[in-house]
């Protein structure tokens, strides 16, 4: 995702024009809403139960944090309303800037605070928890080597269908019919027992298209409005940070909680490399992802609602 999204921002930066056609997008889209919908597992609907002062503080927090800091960039930085929303929710960098986008938000203020989060998270918080445990340099992740590519998947039968949940989506007035529609189809199905694992080379080509569509967004944009909208966006994601160390330290105080596990559980980054970090240091890689999981589905899912009343009293895309 990352790789094709700066490599297109720098080229459109440059003055290279590059587009990715809406059709196509939108079909990723709905390989994103698949992917998005495996996650809600039977197990995941029971875990529910066993951390309810958790889940509750990770949902409350989540709203509070990203309401304040959309509050932020709209009066303060003159973002218009969808675009301050998009800038604001710390959840998935491909599918969120992609839907706000796709509804009239700007390319260039959406996706720089996201990515700057997503870097900060992915360089500053593994090196900062290690320092902090003592532990720094003691413990190596898990690697891949050798783990092969899936080239089938499993369950794909889903993907067949996702078209059905697209048009019905469509027909009931659901936001980004594409999105939810098929992450409404996986997400009964993976609730109905059924494995669903897309192939490697599909998630990456989902990845790739939404990620270059994104960069191409930045097409002559001249570099003063980036550092300009860079400077606001630094201060959003600091801003998103405090919040989010308030809520994992609530979820300390009430809960018990070793503090680090709990800000592993609700730090913005992505959920691979935060049940990765987890497993390394054996903090309770179980609380720490489903938790993770938890935020994503929850931001993803309200993500179109939000966007849909951000852009109500706005005139139409043409």
């Amino acid at each position: 995702m990352l790789g094709p999204l700066l490599v297109t921002m720098v080229l459109s930066l440059s003055g290279v024009e590059a587009k990715i056609p809406r059709p196509l997008s939108d079909i990723f889209k709905g390989v994103v809403g698949i992917l998005l919908g495996t996650a809600i597992t039977p197990e995941t609907l029971h875990r529910l139960g066993d951390w309810p002062m958790s889940l509750l503080i990770v949902v409350l927090g989540l709203l509070v944090v990203s309401s304040g800091v959309g509050l932020f960039y709209h009066r303060l930085c003159g973002f218009d309303r969808i675009t301050a929303a998009a800038a604001s929710l710390p959840g998935s960098i491909n599918a969120i800037p992609a839907i706000a986008i796709g509804l009239g938000a700007d390319a260039q203020r959406t996706i720089l605070p996201q990515l700057l989060r997503v870097a900060l998270v992915v360089t500053c918080v593994p090196p900062i928890y290690l320092m902090w445990q003592g532990q720094a340099g003691a413990v190596a992740l898990p690697g891949q080597v050798g783990s092969g590519i899936d080239w089938l998947g499993e369950g794909l039968w889903v993907v067949l269908i996702a078209p059905l949940g697209w048009w019905i989506a469509r027909r009931i007035r659901l936001p980004v019919p594409q999105l939810l529609g098929p992450m409404v189809v996986a997400a009964g199905a993976s609730l109905l027992g059924v494995t669903v694992v897309l192939p490697d080379w599909l998630t990456a080509l989902t990845f790739l298209v939404l990620g270059t569509g994104i960069g191409a967004r930045f097409h002559n944009m001249r570099l003063r409005t980036l550092f300009g909208t860079g400077r606001h966006a630094l201060t959003g994601t600091l801003l998103t940070f405090f919040g989010v160390g308030l809520t994992g330290l609530a979820i300390h105080q009430v809960t018990g909680v070793a503090l680090p596990v709990a800000l592993l559980a609700v730090v913005p980054g992505g959920i691979a490399e935060m049940a990765l970090l987890a497993t390394a240091l054996g903090v309770d890689p179980v609380f720490v992802t489903f938790h993770q999981v938890l935020r994503s589905i929850l931001l993803n899912t309200i993500a179109p609602f939000v966007f849909q009343w951000a852009v109500r009293d706005q005139p139409p895309i043409v």
